[in-house]
């Protein structure tokens, strides 16, 4: 068993407090055990799903952003202008088979959910967009087994 109790996570920790808990858990089970917690969180399930769902196709830009982008210089996840447990749902007019619209328009959306969230929200946003999660550990395969309904083992391709 770890050290350290990582059931005083709140039940709206954000995803990156999430992730960052399971990253420092020493084994599998834990790290399984932790992700399921947060199973009915659509902002979490998101993330893993925009990281590691085959059927998500982001249409936005993976990589650095636009030169004068700036994020954001709230000092924690709880002071910016925006949280992703919020705006998680204008995922939508940035994927595949979302609402039509204008590229512009979906880029214009994304760089004001970027500028809106704290740093390290932002940053987890722009990982998923090029479709992997920059926590140690937390593989496709992991969240697979997490979630085998949602991931059936067949599907993962690491």
């Amino acid at each position: 068993m770890s050290d350290i109790d990582y059931s005083r996570l709140t039940n709206d920790a954000s995803a990156v407090e999430i992730l960052t808990a399971a990253t420092k858990l020493k084994t599998k089970k834990e790290k399984i055990a932790l992700l399921q917690r947060y199973e009915s969180r659509g902002d979490f399930m998101a993330v893993l799903r925009g990281a590691y769902a085959n059927n998500i196709q982001w249409l936005v830009p993976d990589g650095e952003l636009p030169p004068g982008t700036s994020f954001s210089s709230a000092v924690s996840i709880d002071t910016a202008d925006d949280r992703l447990i919020r705006v998680f749902r204008q995922f939508q007019y940035l994927v595949k088979g979302g609402p039509d619209m204008k590229q512009s328009k979906r880029e214009d959306i994304y760089l004001n959910i970027i500028r809106s969230l704290h740093i390290d929200e932002a940053k987890l946003v722009m990982s998923i967009v090029g479709k992997k999660l920059p926590y140690k550990g937390i593989t496709a395969a992991l969240v697979a087994e997490a979630f085998p309904k949602i991931w059936p083992k067949e599907t993962v391709e690491e």
